[in-house]
Order: structure tokens, then sequence, then C-alpha cells
């Protein structure tokens, strides 16, 4: 991991330092910014840092508080992220098992995103438990009590029922409460929601940072230079590639592309099929390899502007030459907005074999435009 997530973002640390110093720490924030930027170990070290009780500029990491913020264990702290629905309406224990080892993971390592199988929205039941612990069973004790909720954007999935509770916690929030609510999707927000919070933006990682990850996880130079080129200060893209050889990342481009920009029926039902099942069961995995599409399209436009793609170093910058010379009215841009367009609508929990079958087509039309 990086060594100091705070030096990596310290700017935003200043500002957040800041923050913790005045006497006007807000009820609600919103850690807003793009994928894979630190803005949960972020919102975490804010938290930490307002409940450390050596009342200076930096976590000690030695107080009683301090420890207990290391395994995500205070009782001060709140947090919550999308869950699978229950099996059944009258189910009462709706966390399941997988959270508590996600939650392990997640304190030894900032960086690391809890996606558990099957959650695609923030349960109503989520802030009810939320509601009733803070103003019914607050357990007492020094410190501010913090609610932070990943992926915060999906309380407004559906009909959006836990946005609108959560929404009346914010109206009155209780005494000595901070919500930060942390999204890359800041849109996709009710505006009521956004309203009620301080907004704090949050950009990307520098390629340093990442290099110097990558280097620490003991990848090669020529390889940590290929992912920095191409994961666009990402940090989860970035540890998605170092996990595999960059022979085998540009195999599975070769074959994505491949696929979506044939017109071969069959490839397009195996493509549906297996894509549908691997969002059901591992929603980084699916996310990964949409952006492996994007990657190289935004490539391959690179190359088309007369820029390095980023890949001149493999076969597939040969691949990009041909499509261009192919396809050389194709709407690049376009054809990214459908694939990503995708990756929201099946946050949204809807029919994954359409909305797959349809980016496809959708492909088609702008890739012979």
């Amino acid at each position: 991991m990086i060594t100091d997530l705070t030096k990596a973002q310290g700017q935003t640390w200043e500002k957040l330092s800041n923050i913790s110093n005045s006497d006007k720490i807000g009820s609600a924030y919103l850690f807003n910014g793009p994928i894979g930027c630190g803005k949960e170990g972020l919102s975490l070290k804010f938290a930490q840092l307002i409940n450390c009780k050596s009342h200076s500029n930096n976590i000690c990491h030695e107080c009683d508080s301090c420890l207990k913020f290391n395994t995500l264990q205070h009782e001060q702290l709140n947090i919550i992220v999308p869950l699978p629905v229950p099996k059944t309406s009258s189910s009462t224990d709706i966390i399941p098992k997988e959270y508590f080892n996600a939650l392990g993971d997640k304190s030894k390592d900032p960086f690391y995103k809890i996606a558990l199988p099957k959650a695609t929205r923030i349960l109503i039941q989520s802030i009810r438990d939320l509601k009733k612990k803070l103003y019914f069973k607050h357990e007492k004790g020094s410190g501010r009590s913090f609610v932070i909720i990943f992926n915060s954007e999906l309380l407004c999935a559906g009909q959006g029922e836990s946005g609108n509770a959560l929404l009346k916690l914010l109206e009155e929030p209780p005494d000595n409460t901070t919500f930060i609510l942390v999204t890359d999707h800041k849109k996709m927000l009710f505006e009521t929601i956004i309203s009620r919070c301080q907004n704090i933006d949050i950009p990307s990682l520098s390629n340093d940072d990442i290099y110097k990850w990558l280097i620490e996880r003991k990848a090669t130079q020529n390889d940590a230079e290929f992912i920095v080129s191409i994961c666009r200060g990402n940090i989860h893209l970035a540890r998605a590639l170092s996990l595999q050889s960059v022979e085998g990342i540009i195999n599975i481009i070769e074959k994505l592309t491949t696929t979506v920009m044939s017109k071969n029926s069959q490839k397009w039902r195996n493509f549906t099929s297996h894509y549908s099942r691997l969002f059901n069961t591992n929603q980084l995995d699916f996310n990964y390899h949409m952006n492996l599409i994007i990657i190289w399209l935004r490539g391959a436009n690179r190359l088309k502007q007369g820029l390095n793609s980023g890949f001149e170093k493999t076969s597939l910058h040969n691949r990009m030459t041909s499509f261009n010379g192919k396809f050389s009215k194709a709407n690049i841009y376009q054809i990214i907005l459908c694939i990503e367009e995708v990756k929201k609508q099946a946050r949204q929990n809807l029919y994954m074999p359409l909305i797959l079958l349809n980016m496809l087509l959708d492909i088609q039309k702008f890739v012979n435009e």
C-alpha cells in the first residue's frame, strides 16, 4: 500500500487537518472524486484524527482511540456499505459474514474495496438500524461519532428509500455526530442530500505515488511504467493490473475488444452470459474487465490524435493502428460512454443480459458512424 495516504493526498489532508483544528466541524461532508483516489481511506483517517487524544495535527496511532480506529472497531465509528437484499423480508440480521472479513481487510489497507456479492444498493434497513443506534442506543464514550457511507450514490438506487431516510437524519443530525458520504458518482445522489453536505473534492493520485506503490509490490520497472501509463491515477485499477502479467492483460484486452467490435452472434451470446454471471459473483472483476475495454479505446483515441497510446511496446499498438484505419469515423467517445452507462445501470440492479446486449448494439452503431 502507499506508505502514507495523507502525504499522497497532501493538499486534501491539509484542508481536513484545518477542519479538525477548528471549532466548526460540520455535521455532513461529501467526499467526491475519481475512482481509486483514496477517498475512503481519507474519510477514515479524518474521523481518526478528530478522535485522536493527542489533539495534534497528526494521528498519534498510540492512544486507545487510535488503536481502535486502526482495526475499525471504534464505538464511535459507523461504516455503512451496500449489502445484498436479505432472502426474507423478516430477516433481522442483514449483514453477511463476508462483510466482517472485508472490514478486516479494509483496516489493513485503506485502498481495499469492500464489494460484497449481489450488493447493489444501500438497504433501508441499514439506515433504520443506524437511526436506532444514534438516537436510542448511543454508546457512551468520548469523542465524536462518525457515520461513513461508502458508495453513497447507492442510497438513491431503486426508489431511493434509503436516500430519503438518510435525508431526515441529515436535516436533524444527532449531537456531536458527523456524516461522511463517499462517492465516485456525485451526480447520482439526490440534490437535497448534496445540499446538506460540505463538499470535499479529492483529486486522482499522482503517477509517482502509484509507481512507488507498484515497486513496493515487487513489480518490475517496465511493468510499473506500463501500468502507470494506463491506470490514470486509479489505485484500484493499478492493483488489478498488477495481479497478472502484462502478457495476460494484453490477451484479455485482445479477446474483449475482438468480441465487442465484431458482429459474431455466438461471441455476443457467450459475452452476455459470462459477464452477467460475473457481475453477480464479483463486481470488482466485472468493472475491471469493462475498464480494460475503455483503456484500449482511450489508447486508440490518443493514437488517432497523434499522441502516445501507452501500448507502444505491445501487440495492441498495431491493433489500434488497424482499428483507426478501418473505422476512421468511429465515435470513440460515445463508445466509452456506452460502457460507462453499463457500469452505471449494473449498479441499479437492472437486467444484465439485456444491458450488455444493448451495449454491443450501440457500440456497432458508433463504430460505423
